[in-house]
């Protein structure tokens, strides 16, 4: 069984991405690691090809500025790194989502396990998303309770879409695409990308082609305090994968649940947010949630004592 891993970045370093980090959190797992960078001003194939590891293969590409909807780059620029790829699976992280080392055992356990099983085309993962600093996540439906794929078979026709978010099997050109069929991986996906000092906060606004809020976006941190309400964020109180150390050190900014610039007023959407969340908490994501893709089984009840 051969696994491969596959990333995509530009200007990492100017939106502050750990990409690097997130390429080292499944290289132990992987037999090779494609990683598909855009043309950039910032130093960021330069970090990549640092990482100096056998399994890394380079894609260079340039983002056409013509793509529309300009999200819709980041899919091409995924499905341009899939045409590399050699595994029987493939594991999927974008350049600010990392796995914790502790799960790779795991996911390689369950990828041998069903290698030769038709009807598992892919895993699914639960994305915990930090806010504002390390010691902070979003408790709250879609940063939190929501599923993605991140590892599946791609000789079935499997690419991505919209936004790279997710991905759909074509079986041929000519027919539509499907959900895959998972299984839950019972593993978190870790998400930075709400951890971002204003300048690179600045730069993702003005420049990322799922953000765009043109040239005069303006952020500065404590903003932080102001984008979600405090009644959707939480204390963290497990670790973070290995390789985010030295990042986590570095970082300065820190919330702080009781500083009175808090967001206490939730809008009504904000509210249901809440409302389905807490009923997320107690009994599960039911299976009948709109997702992108077909769960075998149920979902893995995990050990939540981490989260204040």
């Amino acid at each position: 069984m051969l696994i491969s891993g596959l990333s995509f970045i530009r200007n990492g370093v100017s939106l502050g991405y750990p990409f690097v980090e997130a390429i080292r959190s499944i290289l132990p797992l992987v037999d090779e690691m494609v990683v598909v960078v855009g043309r950039s001003e910032d130093g960021t194939r330069e970090a990549v090809e640092g990482i100096g590891d056998p399994k890394l293969r380079i894609i260079d590409s340039e983002w056409h500025p013509r793509v529309t909807p300009k999200a819709s780059v980041l899919a091409q620029q995924t499905n341009l790194g899939l045409l590399h790829c050699r595994g029987d699976w493939v594991v999927y992280v974008q350049g600010n989502e990392l796995l914790h080392e502790r799960d790779l055992p795991h996911l390689r356990q369950l990828m041998s396990e069903h290698n030769d099983n038709a009807q598992v085309e892919g895993l699914v993962m639960e994305r915990r998303v930090f806010y504002g600093d390390y010691d902070h996540f979003v408790r709250v439906y879609p940063d939190r309770h929501k599923y993605v794929v991140r590892a599946f078979k791609p000789w079935i026709g499997v690419y991505a879409i919209t936004s790279a978010m997710t991905f759909s099997v074509f079986p041929s050109y000519g027919e539509r695409g499907r959900s895959l069929r998972c299984v839950d991986a019972g593993v978190d996906m870790f998400r930075y990308g709400k951890i971002l000092s204003a300048e690179a906060m600045r730069y993702k606004l003005r420049h990322a082609p799922h953000k765009l809020k043109g040239e005069d976006a303006q952020f500065e941190q404590d903003q932080y305090y102001r984008w979600l309400p405090r009644d959707h964020i939480r204390p963290y109180r497990g670790d973070h994968p290995a390789v985010m150390a030295e990042r986590i050190r570095q970082h300065e900014f820190r919330l702080d649940l009781s500083d009175s610039r808090w967001r206490t007023q939730r809008t009504r959407k904000e509210r249901v947010r809440s409302w389905e969340s807490a009923i997320y908490r107690r009994f599960g994501l039911p299976k009948w949630r709109p997702g992108r893709y077909e769960l075998i089984g149920d979902f893995v009840k995990k050990d939540r004592s981490d989260e204040a």
